[in-house]
């Protein structure tokens, strides 16, 4: 016997009372963006930095610090291996003790720098006249002012020294002889020096 060919039936269609359910729209969707002439823009390669060239001798130069540097804490390690709990101990005193002396003489120089600044003198000499001992500090900054002091008042006076015409010596005495001067030189003499040419006529 043959059998036949049944068409497919759509069960949900007796089921819902014989209704076929509308089909639904599709959403609209955005198309994709495109660039101008409708090809995708191709992805930008981010810009590549410039290679850095070494020349051999920096090469040899960075290659020497690095070994150097190798070199130094290998001996260091190698030297705190062989000392003892009690050289340990020092050593590590010794380095704080340092490092107070440092901060002690940084914290110095700043406060003479404050105080030729407020002087109104030039900062630059604060490593002559700075110390970690207060007192000490005051007295060699009083006696650098009292220096700078007559080192300004030497220099005045000699500028001015300079500038003052020497002063004519009173002592020097000219000696004139009238049976050798000319007319002119007497007329001359009268008129400048009327005491002195009264003077000589009266010796000739």
């Amino acid at each position: 016997m043959k059998k036949k060919n049944l068409l497919p039936m759509n069960l949900q269609y007796f089921a819902e009372g014989g209704t076929d359910p509308e089909p639904k729209d599709p959403e609209p969707q955005d198309p994709p963006e495109s660039s101008e002439g409708g090809a995708d823009p191709e992805p930008k390669d981010p810009p590549k930095e410039p290679e850095k060239k070494y020349s051999d001798a920096d090469v040899d130069k960075l290659i020497n610090q690095k070994f150097a540097k190798w070199q130094k804490d290998s001996e260091e390690k190698l030297r705190q291996s062989q000392l003892s709990a009690e050289e340990k101990e020092k050593e590590r005193i010794a380095k704080l003790e340092q490092l107070e002396k440092d901060v002690a003489t940084r914290d110095a120089k700043d406060t003479a720098r404050k105080a030729l600044s407020e002087e109104k003198l030039p900062t630059e000499f604060a490593d002559f006249v700075f110390d970690t001992q207060e007192d000490v500090a005051k007295e060699k900054m009083d006696n650098f002012k009292k220096l700078l002091a007559s080192y300004r008042e030497n220099v005045v006076n000699e500028v001015m020294r300079d500038k003052t015409p020497p002063k004519p010596n009173t002592t020097d005495k000219k000696t004139y002889d009238i049976t050798k001067m000319s007319t002119q030189e007497l007329r001359k003499l009268r008129e400048e020096d009327p005491k002195k040419f009264k003077e000589i006529t009266q010796q000739n």
